[in-house]
């Protein structure tokens, strides 16, 4: 049997469900059939092989929830293209970086974000070697060097191209410490061993309905791949909006949904104000930054035994452990300090955690969590270096510190060194300080991540002011939102004369992250 890739999963699996109801965007009640899906898909995918779009072309989207979304992504997939997906919340120095890396042939766009910075990537691209589609009905008014998307007149019969396992079809791009975004190569192969991974550990069928209001380009989106294959209804929102995701559950009889903390937090608020009716919920997944033991206890006696974590990165689009319902129930009745943890390796997924000297470390002692998985990237963009030094000998070194206790459950005991986990999403400090050091004031900075009761953590920064100049909190804080990612922006600023210091010079952020940590508890 050929090794399946995500195109033909994908493909076969929206082929299977005809009539029946494949996505619904919310509060609209706009609907696709699985057909309909298909058919609309297909449309525009030939379109876009009569533009010039070949298996391996970069195509960027700048698109947000909504049906064009999908109905483009499996377009792509049908044409075989790489998508690089970009998110509305990006900032414009990130969003100009990856153009200019990634070269793609093709942006589309549906938002108003960004338009700007696109428009100067074509201006600066070879002639007539890049199009920008601009999607209508998006309430944007475009460039004129902008073509507008029309739906072709008839079919044009172009041959959809086949794709081998080895061939890129993801090029997602995430933070670094370096200061600029890594372009993560997913592979076919490795798309495809996620969805089958997923499929068998949480199955989901034609009676299942998927409520996601998370951006699809985020964790989102694999939960929308691994639905589309099985037969779900599945229901978008544009956005986050804790009454209306209620409302949404009740009315649509929802059994299953993916939320960072944060949102849980929200929706957890809203119940002690008015009473929902949840009674269809079988699956809350959440992930992608720290929860509260409390707010966690909280939301299952809420939305009762239906809570469940994953543990995943970017660098490894399968999740590495799942930390499952019953293991919930178990640490609630037995072992409250069992929340901490993030579970137990997937099925296609091997964990080590080692010490410096690549041995095991045994159960309690702490050390870097390695993986191995049919599902891990390919490497990273453009960078044969970096990519030889994460991965060895078949291993992923993630950077995450954890352990492992008696029962062979996996905690993570510190995030990647310098990377801040706030509201779900990742904030390296070196591309904060990156552009605090910008600031005219600012001689010396540190950012650092300090416990927050909604967001997870909160990206604290802490600055000594150049001799003689001077700068207030809130003059930084408008400083950053005007040069960096909205998620990026400080919480909180501080200033101080001097940096206490490692032993080889450098500022110890461990030593800033518990003062100022102790400091803003007690204030609170």
């Amino acid at each position: 049997m050929e090794q399946m890739t995500f195109q033909s999963l994908l493909l076969k699996g929206i082929e299977r469900f005809g009539e029946l109801p494949a996505i619904t965007l919310l509060p609209e009640e706009e609907t696709l059939t699985y057909k309909e899906l298909l058919e609309k898909s297909r449309c525009i995918a030939e379109y876009l092989l009569y533009l010039g779009v070949e298996k391996g072309t970069h195509v960027a989207t700048l698109i947000p929830n909504s049906l064009e979304n999908v109905l483009f992504n499996v377009a792509f997939a049908q044409c075989g293209a790489t998508l690089i997906p970009l998110g509305e919340k990006l900032g414009v120095r990130e969003v100009d970086y990856i153009l200019n890396e990634a070269k793609p042939k093709l942006v589309i766009m549906a938002t108003n974000s960004h338009v700007q910075t696109v428009l100067e990537y074509l201006e600066g691209a070879e002639e007539s070697s890049v199009h920008v589609i601009g999607l209508p009905g998006f309430d944007i008014h475009y460039p004129e060097k902008f073509e507008v998307f029309r739906w072709p007149k008839q079919s044009v019969c172009l041959d959809v191209p086949t794709v081998l396992p080895e061939d890129i079809a993801l090029l997602s791009y995430t933070g670094g410490t370096t200061g600029t975004p890594k372009g993560v190569m997913h592979s076919q192969k490795g798309l495809g061993a996620a969805m089958i991974s997923a499929c068998i550990e949480d199955p989901l069928d034609d009676q299942d309905r998927v409520l996601l209001s998370t951006p699809l380009v985020h964790s989102a989106g694999s939960l929308l791949w691994r639905s589309l294959i099985s037969g779900v209804h599945v229901y978008i929102m544009h956005g986050f909006q804790g009454e209306q995701i209620m409302n949404a559950i009740k009315d649509y009889r929802i059994t299953t949904t993916f939320m960072v903390p944060t949102m849980l937090y929200r929706l957890l608020d809203l119940t002690k104000k008015s009473t929902y009716n949840v009674s269809s919920l079988r699956n809350i997944y959440y992930g992608a930054s720290p929860i509260s033991q409390e707010r966690l206890k909280e939301a299952f006696e809420v939305f009762g035994p239906v809570i469940r974590q994953q543990y995943g990165m970017t660098e490894c689009n399968i999740v590495i452990s799942r930390f499952s319902k019953s293991a919930h129930m178990w640490a609630f009745h037995n072992k409250l300090e069992a929340l901490k943890s993030c579970g137990k390796p997937c099925l296609l997924t091997e964990i080590r955690i080692i010490d410096d000297h690549g041995n095991d470390v045994k159960p309690l002692e702490n050390g870097e969590i390695i993986i191995k998985s049919p599902a891990m990237m390919a490497g990273y963009y453009q960078r044969p270096e970096l990519t030889k030094k994460v991965i060895r000998d078949g291993w992923l070194y993630t950077g995450d510190i954890g352990k492992w206790d008696e029962s062979g459950f996996l905690y993570i005991v510190d995030r990647k060194k310098d990377m801040i986990i706030s509201g779900g999403m990742n904030v390296y400090s070196a591309e904060v300080e990156h552009v605090v050091n910008q600031h005219p004031a600012v001689s010396l900075c540190a950012c650092i991540g300090i416990p927050h009761p909604d967001w997870g953590e909160a990206v604290c920064v802490i600055i000594s002011k150049k001799k003689g100049a001077s700068c207030t909190e809130d003059e930084i804080i408008n400083f950053c939102r005007q040069n960096t990612s909205k998620y990026m922006v400080p919480k909180e600023v501080y200033f101080r004369e001097t940096f206490p210091l490692t032993t080889i010079g450098k500022i110890d952020k461990k030593e800033l992250k518990k003062s100022y940590s102790q400091q803003i508890v007690e204030n609170r």
